[in-house]
């Protein structure tokens, strides 16, 4: 604008030098005058000055927006920078990822290629060992009756029966190795012998015309899996489940049988699942490191309403959250993750067994918890002893001390006596009934574990009487471990809901 004016008033100035430029026309008179010309100037140079001021205005809104522009610049430099990094960053991961991946995949692969080479194997020798094994049954079963024809009382023949149910437990065995369906062939077994356990129950026919026992009692597939295993197998042969409730107890095993019932199908499956289960805790047990004399394997056979329930608990490390969907799938192992190079069948066999069974299987990880007890103690000279104890778990370790006291948890509590220990009351925050151990004057080393949870004893009382004194020891046990549940209709619960249905 003052550049316009500027001109504007250069040529107003020039015409009134040189008037003949705009004849025949004149400019006005006020054009011509002084005071006209000072005005006109004074108007350019206001007019300079506003432009001036509005250029340094502009300019400074244009650095503002320069500098906001080198910082976007920068921060652009510095986004690709780190996107650049990030991008060689992923790019290791996704390399070690794909590495990993192949890793797994030849090993899964490998692993295949090893079970189906297995149950190949396992169909050939199958395939040609019929004969032989007829031939091996008609013999054992031709020498059985020998045996009873000579009156023999039963050593000889009770050993060829065994040898004849142990021939057809392997058979048994290679069908399930050989099958393409462990379910679907587990199933189909007890639909066969449901049929047939229907027809004895309800037409009352013999079920000794049948090609095979529909039933079996689960109290027998579970003493059979043990038998190899227990350390006085004798002792538990002569078990009887006719005297449920009961128990069996040695070094290695607490067995708790509280009821017992039929089962449909093929016992030999339900001795194979019972084996994986008790072969997974006995590894565990025996490991320096999860190994306690009272903390044993324990297995719980009970029956809940319809269902029969096996229980088996063992001192392994717990699983895992994430394993929970892994640890029933083929090949999968948490013993070979600790480099122990376990095979990945056992659960597995579990897992597909049950199904076939219509049942379910299932873990929960067993932790150390605080409990709080009193101990009272009777002596011989009539003195009496209460002691308060609290017991804690510090990084999942079971430890104890005196209630109310500064001294540090540690993993036992001893008090020596000046008599003889009579009896001894221990009362638990956790458990409503008072435990009492009695008549102890006679026994000089004593050990009394927790009966509040006879399969899961949570402490242990050790007990020494003397002459004139005594000690006593209080020890929390560890017994973080994992304690399997599987669970199975049993056969008349079968034949209930069968004429259920029918009656609807």
């Amino acid at each position: 604008m003052s550049a316009l004016a500027a001109l504007l008033l250069i040529s107003w100035q020039f015409i009134l030098a040189t008037p003949e430029l705009i004849l025949p026309y004149q400019l006005p008179v006020a054009l011509t005058n002084q005071e006209t010309l000072v005005a006109a100037a004074a108007i350019v140079i206001l007019l300079l000055v506003f432009d001036i001021t509005r250029f340094f205005k502009s300019w400074a809104g244009y650095k503002a927006q320069l500098i906001q522009h080198e910082e976007q610049i920068t921060e652009l430099f510095d986004s690709r920078r780190e996107l650049g990094s990030r991008v060689r960053t992923y790019s290791d991961h996704a390399d070690k990822l794909k590495l990993f991946i192949s890793d797994r995949l030849l090993e899964y692969i490998e692993y295949d290629e090893k079970f189906l080479h297995f149950k190949n194997i396992a169909s050939e020798v199958r395939h040609n060992g019929v004969i032989s094994y007829d031939k091996a049954q008609t013999a054992l079963r031709k020498a059985a009756e020998l045996c009873k024809d000579r009156l023999d009382k039963g050593n000889q023949g009770r050993e060829f029966e065994v040898a004849s149910e142990s021939l057809t437990y392997l058979w048994d065995l290679l069908d399930i190795a050989t099958t393409d369906n462990i379910t679907l062939h587990v199933a189909n077994r007890i639909y066969d012998s449901e049929e047939y356990y229907f027809q004895s129950m309800l037409n009352k026919v013999d079920p000794s015309t049948f090609p095979y026992a529909p039933t079996f009692s689960m109290f027998d597939a579970l003493q059979k899996a043990l038998l190899p295993i227990v350390d006085e197998p004798e002792k538990l042969r002569q078990l009887d489940s006719k005297g449920c409730p009961m128990s069996f107890l040695d070094d290695r095993f607490h067995i708790q049988l509280n009821n017992d019932c039929e089962m449909l199908g093929n016992q030999n499956h339900m001795v194979l699942l019972l084996e994986n289960l008790l072969n997974n805790a006995v590894y565990y047990a025996n490991q320096k490191s999860t190994k306690n004399r009272y903390n044993r394997v324990a297995i719980l056979l009970a029956r809940q309403q319809d269902e029969i329930l096996v229980e088996v608990y063992n001192r392994g490390p717990s699983i895992k959250e994430e394993d929970r969907s892994r640890i029933f799938q083929l090949g999968y192992s948490s013993r070979r993750i600790r480099d122990h190079h376990g095979k990945g069948l056992g659960l597995y066999f579990v897992n597909e067994i049950s199904k076939g069974f219509e049942g379910s299987v299932n873990y929960e990880n067993i932790e150390n918890h605080e409990n709080g007890l009193s101990l009272r103690i009777e002596q011989l000279n009539g003195e009496v002893e209460t002691h308060f104890i609290a017991m804690v778990e510090e990084n999942g370790k079971a430890l104890c001390h005196i209630a109310q006291s500064d001294k540090p948890a540690s993993k036992s509590l001893d008090w020596s006596l000046s008599s003889p220990i009579t009896s001894v009351e221990v009362s638990s925050q956790a458990s409503a009934e008072p435990q009492v151990i009695n008549n102890l004057p006679g026994k000089e080393t004593f050990s009394q574990p927790d009966t509040s949870e006879s399969l899961l004893p949570r402490w242990v009382l050790e007990i020494n009487n003397r002459k004139r004194s005594a000690k006593l020891v209080f020890r929390p046990l560890d017994v973080r471990g994992v304690r399997f549940r599987v669970k199975f209709p049993t056969a008349i619960s079968r034949l209930e809901n069968q004429e259920g249905d029918v009656e609807s």
